[in-house]
């Protein structure tokens, strides 16, 4: 199941999105993407779900760990307040040099089941942030799909993709209780309050060096020991999240 249409069945949409409309040529003919991208959207969200392609470019930058609940999901960590995303600035751009998850890069789209669940199609939350008919590079040239649009469907399609290959990793994760709920403590460098966060999991690192062997090989055939390893390199991340949250303070005082 898609995340949209997971999210649909509990009776919302996934995060950033309110609206999505199908892609289409009679109501979407003339509209444009904006070439100068904006990631407003996001400045709320300090949690943002990745899939695991991403696990090696993105831990170096974020602490990578899961949500709490039977059907858990990967996660990197970018704020320590509730609606608060440290990497995101009052302009809407991204903190430079640092990578950016597919998950925030892929909207406006998305793609979702048909009423029937029979097939999936490309879908678009009309933010005129982002697109419409003032953009830039069109969606559709004539009557067919352009390169925007061609590349929009291409990349909601890997996307989903690998989004099912990771919820697997989890489901795993969790069916052989590796996950434990973890509570950190944070110290502020700008005056050395501590913050501490909850609210999440991380996977049990002796409870994986007690894998049975046969476990153990069976997961590096399924690419998750890279996943596991990626995880843990991620918990040493912290201390960027706690430099971040200073200087957002320290910013919000000038």
């Amino acid at each position: 199941m898609t995340d949209a249409a997971a999210a649909k069945d509990a009776g919302q949409m996934p995060p950033f999105y309110r609206e999505p409309v199908p892609v289409d040529l009679s109501r979407h003919r003339d509209w444009k993407l904006k070439q100068q991208r904006t990631f407003s959207y996001a400045a709320n969200a300090n949690a943002i779900p990745i899939v695991g392609e991403e696990f090696i470019s993105l831990n170096g930058h974020y602490p990578i760990v899961f949500t709490i609940g039977n059907n858990p999901a990967a996660v990197v960590l970018t704020g320590v307040r509730p609606d608060e995303n440290l990497f995101v600035d009052a302009e809407g751009n991204w903190r430079k040099n640092t990578p950016i998850p597919a998950y925030v890069r892929r909207y406006p789209f998305l793609m979702m089941e048909t009423p029937d669940r029979e097939r999936l199609v490309l879908c678009l939350e009309e933010d005129t942030n982002l697109v419409g008919p003032d953009g830039d590079v069109p969606l559709f040239e004539g009557e067919k799909a352009g390169p925007a649009g061609n590349d929009a469907l291409n990349f909601c399609a890997t996307f989903n993709q690998s989004a099912v290959a990771t919820s697997a990793f989890c489901k795993e994760l969790f069916d052989r209780g590796m996950l434990t709920e973890q509570r950190l403590d944070l110290t502020l460098s700008h005056d050395n309050s501590r913050m501490t966060l909850t609210g999440f999991t991380i996977i049990d690192e002796k409870k994986f060096n007690e894998l049975p062997d046969d476990v153990f090989l069976d997961w590096r055939k399924r690419g998750y020991l890279g996943l596991v390893y990626a995880h843990f390199i991620s918990l040493s991340r912290w201390n960027i999240l706690a430099e971040l949250a200073s200087e957002r303070v320290l910013a919000t005082k000038a």
